[in-house]
């Protein structure tokens, strides 16, 4: 049964419609004529004046169910919200329906000829379309399709998007202010792109993945996997709690960017905002003109590269780290729990610089450095179970 999604509205009536192969067993036919191959126009139902009762605001109004390959692509166009998921695998085990459904509320009038929604399948090029440039912007469509499916959707205006459980070659995303939710995504590319609505990230996003948000749109992700990681925005806030990838490169204009456990090559950089790394595995380069930068430094595979023109950088590092050091500042205070060794420091003019390593001197030359124009950098010692900031009442 297609799940439903509460409080997203529109029209009315109600139809099952027929797919470009055929009428699908259990359907009664439509009355009125036979519909286009493939293809599907709303049409009215009866407009109701009255007030809209709370069983009228969330509504099934139309029902589509197409046969289609089980490999393909879904491209949609909506002003609307949607949601798009797999099918019930235990109901459709060979893959090959495509089932819509939309949902709104029934005291919308909507003429077919002004405002249609248009349901297309392309058997020849395995593709099924959905577009609408005019209907009510409450309504909300939920779509099941073959988990294999290619994606390619669109919203305008306040429409939401909500991917969830799909195994796809492609997926891609485009919104405005409306809210993008992708949750448990396996793809060789993910392609997300906001203007002024969130982007949120449940569970894990596996593939390479590129994620641009302009204006206030801010970027909120539990897991990201894949070979390579691109995430830019302009004033909103980027936060990652797991990023594991051969390289990510994060940036953002004005926000703040927070980072839980990174893995990999990764490259951090904000003009105005701050940086938080709680715990990094690899090589790390960060900078900011007038945020601070607080990282900790777990394991070093490569370069760490830390610089601020205005603010503070602290560094952590477990007492077992083999690691040398440079660290610049206004002022330079290194721990009593961190043992440096080796240390020299030198002072020129309103600069301090300190130099020196941890246990033994890497052999491969492995390197900390810190260096802040007009802040403060703070050298501590931290263990992993403090990284972990568990509340212990």
């Amino acid at each position: 049964m297609l799940r439903t999604l509460p409080g997203w509205c529109c029209l009315a009536g109600k139809v099952v419609a027929r797919s470009s192969r055929g009428l699908l067993k259990g359907r009664r036919p439509c009355v009125g004529g036979p519909p286009q191959a493939g293809r599907f126009m709303s049409s009215p139902g009866s407009p109701h004046l009255g007030p809209a009762g709370p069983e009228e605001e969330d509504a099934l109004l139309k029902e589509w169910a197409l046969v289609v390959s089980p490999f393909g692509l879904l491209k949609a166009c909506l002003p609307c919200h949607l949601t798009v998921g797999p099918l019930d695998p235990h109901k459709y085990p060979d893959s090959d329906r495509v089932l819509v459904a939309l949902r709104g509320r029934r005291s919308v009038p909507q003429p077919a000829s002004d405002r249609p929604l248009l349901v297309n399948y392309d058997e020849a090029q395995k593709e099924v379309t959905i577009v609408s440039d005019g209907m009510d912007n409450t309504a909300s469509l939920d779509v099941r399709i073959p988990i294999k499916y290619d994606l390619d959707v669109k919203t305008s205006g306040n429409g939401s998007v909500k991917i969830e459980q799909m195994e796809c070659a492609s997926c891609k995303v485009e919104t405005e202010k409306g809210t993008s939710v992708l949750r448990s995504i396996k793809s060789q590319k993910i392609d997300i792109r906001a203007k002024g609505g969130k982007v949120v990230c449940l569970e894990t996003l596996q593939g390479n993945t590129d994620i641009h948000v302009s204006q206030e749109s801010s970027v909120n992700v539990e897991k990201l996997q894949g070979s390579s990681i691109n995430i830019a925005s302009e004033n909103g806030l980027l936060k990652a709690e797991y990023l594991y990838a051969d390289s990510s490169f994060l940036t953002s204009v004005a926000g703040d960017i927070l980072l839980g456990n990174v893995h990999g090559d990764i490259t951090l950089e904000t003009k105005t905002g701050s940086i938080t790394v709680d715990s990094s595995e690899g090589s790390l380069k960060a900078s900011t003109c007038q945020g601070e930068i607080d990282t900790y430094v777990i394991r070093q595979t490569g370069e760490v590269n830390l610089i601020s023109q205005e603010g503070s950088i602290t560094v952590k590092v477990p007492a077992t780290l083999q690691v040398s050091l440079k660290l610049s500042g206004t002022k330079v205070e290194v721990s009593p729990e961190v043992q440096l060794q080796d240390i020299q420091t030198v002072s020129r003019e309103d600069r301090v610089i300190v130099t020196g390593h941890m246990d033994q001197k890497d052999e491969k030359g492995k390197c900390i450095k810190a260096e802040t124009q007009y802040g403060t950098v703070n050298l501590k010692s931290q263990s992993w179970f403090q990284s972990l900031k568990l509340k212990i009442p």
